[in-house]
């Protein structure tokens, strides 16, 4: 059908659409060489991102970054493999986030969630199967971990429930929920949120969600029994700092983010 008019006046590469992965030549060989270098290391990661979205989903939308998900007692190894290779690095937020830059394009090397409270581990970075991006060979996150890395994403000007509603319809709910859960500990009451989005977004497929989950969800916010926290939290910064700044800093709530700097969390490189 027609792109309507709303829809084409999307700035950049716009909305994701169901079509191949469409990547410049510069690009894909960025992204080629930055893949082949990460394999020669032997440093364990996965892919996610704009990639990680197409595998599960068939949605393609150009990020102009490739996405790398990685321990953080392997991020200094992975850094100076690529700065080796010529790429600029830098880490941008000590506790989550790095890149390595090949102008215009860029590598995004994560290790972390912008509040901290996941943590990248030995199974957050295992693979069941890989992807080729631009003629390399590179192992793809798992889904339930995809979700959890998009479950937070929830500020003014990016919200991941699209992506999570997408990957729970193209995959008709066939997720590992309990890990999902387990991995999301005291905050599993995020599912219930997007549960809830789901069934508003796409109500012909309920049954693509684990009624029973979500019904002890329910259970848990009714009984208000799902967080031992103290009253003066706010865990509003957890999905969005800026939105929530005024709770921390004139209202006295306290902040739950862990902003600890990856060199307190690395533990033993593998």
């Amino acid at each position: 059908m027609a792109v309507p008019a709303e829809f084409q006046r999307q700035k950049g590469d716009g909305f994701a659409r169901e079509r191949a992965i469409q990547l410049e030549p510069e690009q894909a060989g960025v992204y080629s060489e930055a893949i082949k270098i990460l394999n020669e290391s032997r440093i364990p990661y996965v892919l996610s991102g704009a990639f990680a979205l197409h595998a599960y989903t068939g949605l393609w939308r150009n990020t102009k970054d490739l996405d790398v998900f990685i321990r953080p007692g392997n991020l200094d190894a992975a850094l100076a493999a690529l700065a080796k290779a010529g790429y600029e690095t830098e880490i941008l937020e000590a506790h989550w986030l790095s890149k390595a830059r090949k102008e215009p394009y860029f590598v995004d090397l994560i290790f972390g969630m912008a509040n901290g409270r996941v943590e990248f581990d030995d199974d957050f970075v295992k693979s069941d199967k890989g992807i080729e991006v631009a003629g390399e060979q590179a192992p793809l996150i798992r889904l339930e971990e995809l979700i959890v890395s998009k479950i937070f994403i929830a500020v003014r000007d990016r919200f991941d429930g699209g992506d999570i509603a997408h990957l729970i319809r193209c995959t008709e709910g066939k997720v590992d929920w309990e890990r999902i859960a387990n991995r999301l500990g005291q905050f599993r009451i995020l599912l219930l949120w997007h549960f809830i989005f789901f069934n508003f977004v796409y109500p012909g497929h309920a049954s693509y969600i684990p009624q029973g989950l979500m019904s002890e969800l329910f259970d848990q916010v009714r009984a208000g029994s799902w967080s031992t926290a103290r009253d003066r939290v706010c865990f509003g910064t957890l999905l969005d700092s800026f939105s929530f700044a005024v709770d921390i800093i004139d209202w006295g709530y306290t902040d739950p983010r862990d902003l600890r700097p990856y060199t307190q969390r690395k533990g033993d490189a593998a």
